[in-house]
């Protein structure tokens, strides 16, 4: 993908996020959130620490780093869109973490992953039916976005680390490959 491409493909995105966002409430977009965090908790369904462990090479991230990764991601664009929500600024910063090897097993990774579903269930319910749409904290990739947008973004970085997810799943030697159907 060239440069060029690769921004069209983030205006995109930005596009999306905000038109999205400032159309539905939270509970409205609810509904999309979860589905892809279920999604993602489906993915890692069957995968043991072995296999969790494995990458496809060292420039690929293991099952864990990817799990913990969003777990890490999803608690800090949880804070983000309860202050935006508020009217206070944020801080975007930590949103996409880096690549971080962790100790927690699978099991525990798992169990993270759906709590942290269930607490944004519970923000959700807390936030206010219709934020300001200022002010806004910028995405590295996807420019300035509000809350609304934020919380959207949520669902879509699950989608793509569920994807991420599956490629290891289906690459050559991977340990659990005659497990996955």
């Amino acid at each position: 993908m060239t440069s060029a491409d690769q921004q069209a493909e983030f205006d995109r995105m930005h596009s999306y996020y905000q038109s999205q966002g400032e159309r539905y409430s939270f509970s409205e977009l609810w509904p999309r959130a979860v589905k892809a965090r279920l999604e993602l908790l489906e993915s890692l369904e069957g995968v043991g620490d072995a296999e969790a462990e494995w990458s496809p090479s060292a420039e690929d991230w293991s099952i864990k780093e990817v799990a913990h990764h969003v777990i890490n991601g999803s608690r800090n664009t949880r804070r983000l869109v309860q202050a935006l929500s508020a009217g206070d600024t944020g801080d975007s910063s930590d949103i996409d973490p880096p690549r971080k090897t962790t100790g927690a097993s699978m099991d525990q990774l798992r169990t993270e992953l759906r709590e942290d579903g269930i607490e944004w269930a519970a923000v959700t319910q807390a936030l206010p039916p219709t934020p300001p749409l200022e002010p806004t904290a910028p995405h590295s990739m996807f420019g300035e976005l509000h809350a609304r947008a934020w919380y959207l973004f949520q669902r879509t970085h699950d989608l793509d680390h569920k994807g991420q997810i599956e490629d290891v799943k289906a690459a050559d030697g991977y340990p659990g490959a005659s497990e996955v159907s």
